[in-house]
């Protein structure tokens, strides 16, 4: 009887670690989603001249927005913390 209670807590046990990892997941691209579009908002509503001052030009935002996340978020991992809702995804460029 002791071994079958083991056993279905070990299912029960590892049924809520997958859902809580599922959950982190989703949040973390939720996170990572924001982060991108706050970088291409505030990119997009610099002038030309102002992207010309930078080095970049319009049809160079979404890339910048979507691979310089992927910097911040490898850097913050390094720190043992996720990036909140500061939007410093635009560091080096501005």
């Amino acid at each position: 009887m002791s071994q079958a209670i083991i056993t279905a807590h070990g299912f029960v046990t590892q049924g809520v670690e997958g859902f809580i990892d599922l959950m982190k997941s989703v949040n973390e691209k939720r996170i990572q989603h924001k982060a991108i579009r706050e970088t291409e908002k505030a990119l997009q509503s610099l002038t030309t001249a102002e992207l010309d001052d930078i080095g970049i030009t319009r049809g160079d935002i979404r890339h910048i927005a979507q691979g310089h996340y992927k910097d911040i978020m490898e850097e913050s991992r390094d720190k043992k913390e996720l990036v909140g809702y500061a939007n410093t995804n635009l560091k080096g460029w501005v």
